[in-house]
């Protein structure tokens, strides 16, 4: 476009290194509107237009037209202003074909402060102007060189092409190419015509090192790869649980079609800990932002099925947004033959208790009645033996005693004699017993159904291991059994007043802990170990009246699952 005599435009960039003000029409690009100032019409009060180009030399110019579209957008804090200079009109007109349209020291200087690679070349492609060398050449050696004798050779029809596209056509047009010098090198070239009268007599050729901006993309793209072919489910979740990102082993394991996740809230697809982002939001503690921990829940499939899930949560933020990484696989089959072992081993268990105490025990009873008998009638015959048969008598009665200690312990737990309750009364009298501590069970249960057997057990086996480390580890003095239970959950709460349970305690090398977590995972629930003020410990294991159930059963109103620990 051309300018009027008599007015001062505007500099606009092309690349967006200003705004127009209102009112004035845009220049397309710098070159375009050196050439048509200088070589139209003179201004109407006999001056020329003079360019600052602050932040790079701040010189005022007053000579050849200067092709200011080499210019790139970022390359630094440019900006450009015109005034009045006081230079005695001309209407000699520039070939900006020539070499020596581009030999002014400003234009050079302000092009070599450009971080990319410029080459401005004529319509034969050779080289005007460069600011840098290539290979050996250096940037003076390229003036006058075709543009075939210094670029690699298989890069010479891509080239070619692109600039002869520009030539032909004046619109801007590019590619990318690879260089292996050694090590190979990534490179975005830009090709712009520069327009002289409505002509183009040149063209530019800028070229952007992407090397670093490659290997990025293509690292990112090599982890995604990865995570696609992953056989377990990983979603990206936001800290509103809504999922952002799926991967192919997700969306199957949960019953969806690609992607048919993406922008749905996890707790379509399971309760805890989703429903209480609070909890696993507590990552955020973790001064590194690298927090993890593993959870199990109950999964629920897009046909109404469920299934066992286990994994790990790990917290990852991306441009200030808190986002959590979930990697999950489905441990139902493992959870099954688990389930199956612990029944196999508890029903032996079971067996054996019982025919200790209905059997053995029952057997010993008798010798001790029928010795007791014995001694009655060697009171009056044989009174000096009598002694030896009153310490056999003792003997069979201590293994009776023996007996029935080992039928409890085997099978702690009797649904038909009292069941959970009196066996966590009798586990507190025999541990007040034994370790001479003041133990205190209460109980209020109020279930929709009775206690199972496997629940009874299983929670029993945490009470005992509980106690026991209060004692042992904690040094406690007063302990506190509490079951409570309301509607279709029970919760069993242990409380001591003893030295308190390191933070550390449950990594430790011990099994005690790990055990009582595997109980309460067991019974689709979670165990929580917490400080009490102003010392001591509460563990708390709250599960549903059901375990887990298996894959194909119909869905539940409620899903559950369980923290198992917690790692960073």
């Amino acid at each position: 476009m051309g300018l009027r005599p008599g007015r001062h435009p505007r500099i606009e960039p092309r690349f967006g290194l200003g705004r127009r003000r209102a009112g004035t029409a845009p220049t397309p690009c710098f070159a375009s509107w050196f050439a048509s100032a200088t070589h139209r019409t003179p201004w109407a009060d006999g001056v020329r237009v003079a360019c600052h180009i602050k932040g790079i030399s701040d010189i005022p110019y007053t000579g050849p037209p200067t092709p200011c579209s080499v210019i790139r957008a970022g390359a630094g804090p440019l900006s450009v202003a015109t005034k009045k200079t006081a230079v005695p009109a001309a209407s000699a007109t520039s070939d900006l074909s020539s070499p020596a349209a581009w030999a002014s020291e400003p234009l050079r200087e302000l092009i070599a402060s450009v971080p990319d690679y410029v080459l401005v070349l004529d319509r034969r492609l050779r080289v005007l102007l460069a600011n840098r060398g290539v290979g050996r050449r250096s940037a003076q050696d390229l003036q006058g060189l075709a543009v075939t004798e210094f670029l690699p050779h298989d890069l010479h029809p891509q080239a070619l092409a692109a600039m002869h596209r520009v030539l032909a056509t004046g619109q801007v047009d590019g590619y990318s190419a690879m260089l292996d010098d050694g090590e190979s090198r990534h490179f975005d070239i830009r090709i712009s015509p520069i327009r002289s009268q409505q002509q183009i007599v040149a063209i530019t050729m800028i070229a952007s090192e992407t090397t670093e901006q490659v290997r990025a993309e293509r690292a990112i793209a090599t982890q995604a790869r990865m995570i696609e072919s992953m056989l377990e489910g990983v979603a990206v979740v936001s800290d509103q649980a809504v999922i952002e990102i799926t991967n192919p082993a997700f969306d199957t394991m949960f019953g969806y079609r690609r992607g048919e996740l993406i922008g749905r809230p996890m707790t379509t697809l399971a309760g805890w800990p989703f429903e209480q982002p609070e909890r696993w939001q507590q990552l955020a503690a973790d001064p590194q932002g690298q927090g993890s921990m593993r959870v199990e829940f109950d999964g629920l499939r897009s046909d109404g099925s469920h299934f066992a899930a286990a994994g790990l949560l790990s917290r990852f933020d991306v441009a200030g947004r808190s986002h959590c990484l979930v990697v999950l696989q489905d441990v139902s089959e493992r959870k099954q033959l688990e389930r199956a072992i612990l029944q196999a081993v508890n029903r032996e268990q079971y067996r054996i208790g019982n025919d200790l105490h209905d059997g053995l025990g029952q057997e010993l009873t008798g010798i001790a009645l029928m010795l007791r008998g014995v001694a009655g009638r060697l009171a009056s015959e044989y009174a000096p033996i009598l002694p030896e048969i009153e310490g056999i008598t003792r003997l069979v009665n201590n293994a009776i005693e023996s007996t029935r200690a080992l039928a409890r312990g085997l099978s702690p737990v009797n649904l038909e004699r009292g069941g959970l309750s009196d066996a966590l009364d009798g586990l507190a009298m025999h541990a007040a017993d034994l370790y001479g501590v003041q133990i205190v069970c209460t109980h209020r249960v109020k279930t929709i159904r009775p206690l199972g057997a496997e629940l009874a057990n299983h929670l029993y086996r945490i009470a005992q291991e509980a106690v026991r480390n209060a004692v042992r580890h904690g040094r406690a003095r007063t302990i506190r059994l509490h079951l409570h239970g309301a509607r279709a959950k029970v919760r069993l709460t242990v409380t001591d007043d003893g030295t308190g349970m390191p933070v550390d305690a449950v990594d430790a090398a011990g099994m005690g802990l790990k055990i009582m977590q595997y109980r309460a995972r067991m019974l689709g629930g979670e165990v929580r170990f917490e400080r009490v003020e102003p010392q001591g410990t509460r563990i708390v294991c709250e599960c549903p009246l059901e375990p887990l159930a298996q894959p194909a059963r119909a869905p539940r109103a409620r899903r559950r699952g369980r923290l198992s620990t917690a790692a960073g």
